[in-house]
């Protein structure tokens, strides 16, 4: 198993606003690992005047993340739906896969 520790260093951060700060800190980076399935035993959040820590424990050797596949317009669609499919997705060309299907029927007798 292995730990994740991020420190972060700052101006001094006044004593009433490091409870919030660690706790955000700590909420956001539940929700990102949450959403990349990435798993974890244990979490906990420090803070000085000058320093922000979050600790994550009992995280895997290695992480794997999930690809995803997101479908574009169609190969003959106008260059205007690819530019702006690639605008919402904020994707540059390079990024985007042809991908050709193939239908075929099976009959089994």
């Amino acid at each position: 198993m292995s730990e994740f520790f991020l420190e972060l260093f700052s101006e001094e951060i006044p004593s009433s606003l490091q409870k919030n700060l660690r706790k955000d800190l700590l909420d956001s980076f539940n929700k990102l690992f949450s959403e990349k399935f990435i798993s974890f035993k244990k979490n906990s959040s420090y803070s000085t005047p000058n320093r922000l820590i979050i600790v994550f424990g009992g995280l895997q050797k290695q992480v794997v993340l999930k690809s995803e596949e997101t479908k574009g317009p169609n190969i003959n669609a106008p260059e205007i739906a690819l530019e702006g499919f690639m605008r919402s997705n904020n994707i540059s060309k390079k990024d985007l896969l042809k991908k050709l299907q193939y239908h075929c029927v099976v009959f089994y007798f």
